[in-house]
């Protein structure tokens, strides 16, 4: 009886634990449906099922997900082969649709590849563990794929993906922690993300381009890559966007430097008290604390344009 009560209150315990070890996703889950994002700004793909978690990266509008599972108003996906949260409300869900998602490998020891996407179709022939197929679409939790010059079906749990689908594009890198978390300015965010790429490169006086940057250069090169049209020089920069108070600034802002009605520098706000800019021809691209006394004595404005 003792051995018997012994196993009823293991058995009692792994019930309890088990939904919270099966938020964790892995390849060998049946993935339910492909979504694909719709919001034109940008739908961020976060830790966890909380507007308030931090955001591990950023999709753009029409990129491919593979959605695991529903979780409240949330989908747990796979995005470019990260695995994290999406709200529902930005995403259009079909459980059957042609997509590309790029290689995958066999995910099991013996896997049977289908003439359609069921148990019951017939059986074309078998792979094995981490041989190679390419995804050419999603039915009812199972993967359409090629093998070769062959045409099949593998269950959606049996392939782990090696890439990001073909048409997605690269996401927006999550690289600044916000302040204030519950701000949200996608835009200025992949100005900041795309600031970023450029840090390093060499200051050049009139550069404009990623083989050398001046200051305004610089801030017009980056914006210019997100669709925005902005003035030329620091002090021209002044009648871009709209003036914001220091301390409600975000990823994205403007932030001058001088005196007056003139800028002698200007740079670009990443986050936590930090800028980018071209500072000079011995630094190139850096980035620099708005608390530097020689920035934070000289701080003229900070203006935002992407919203």
């Amino acid at each position: 009886m003792k051995r018997i009560l012994q196993f009823i209150f293991a058995l009692a315990v792994c019930l309890i634990l088990l939904p919270l070890f099966r938020q964790e996703a892995s390849a060998s889950e049946l993935k339910t449906a492909i979504g694909t994002v719709q919001s034109n700004d940008g739908l961020r793909l976060r830790e966890k099922p909380d507007k308030l978690s931090a955001t591990i990266t950023i999709a753009q509008g029409g990129d491919t997900v593979v959605i695991l599972r529903k979780v409240g108003d949330w989908y747990l996906v796979n995005y470019n082969l990260y695995i994290g949260y999406m709200h529902q409300n930005y995403l259009f869900v079909s459980e059957r649709q042609d997509v590309d998602l790029g290689e995958g490998a066999i995910d099991a020891d013996l896997v049977r590849l289908r003439s359609g996407p069921n148990e019951r179709s017939p059986l074309i022939y078998q792979l094995e563990r981490d041989e190679r197929v390419h995804i050419l679409g999603f039915a009812d939790g199972w993967y359409r794929v090629m093998q070769e010059e062959t045409t099949g079906y593998i269950r959606s749990d049996e392939i782990a993906l090696l890439e990001k689908p073909v048409h997605n594009t690269d996401g927006v890198a999550w690289v600044v922690d916000e302040n204030d978390p519950t701000a949200y300015s996608p835009a200025g965010e992949q100005i900041a993300a795309c600031a970023r790429q450029y840090l390093g490169c060499a200051y050049v006086y009139g550069g404009e381009s990623p083989s050398g940057f001046d200051c305004s250069g610089f801030v017009q090169y980056v914006y210019a890559q997100l669709g925005y049209t902005i003035n030329r020089t620091a002090t021209a920069q002044l009648a871009d966007g709209y003036d914001i108070p220091y301390d409600s600034l975000l990823p994205g802002d403007i932030i001058y430097f001088g005196y007056g009605s003139t800028a002698t520098h200007v740079g670009i706000y990443l986050g936590n008290g930090d800028f980018i800019h071209a500072q000079n021809s011995s630094t190139g691209v850096v980035i620099t604390a708005l608390s530097d006394p020689w920035y934070a004595s000289r701080f003229l404005c900070a203006h935002r344009i992407a919203s």
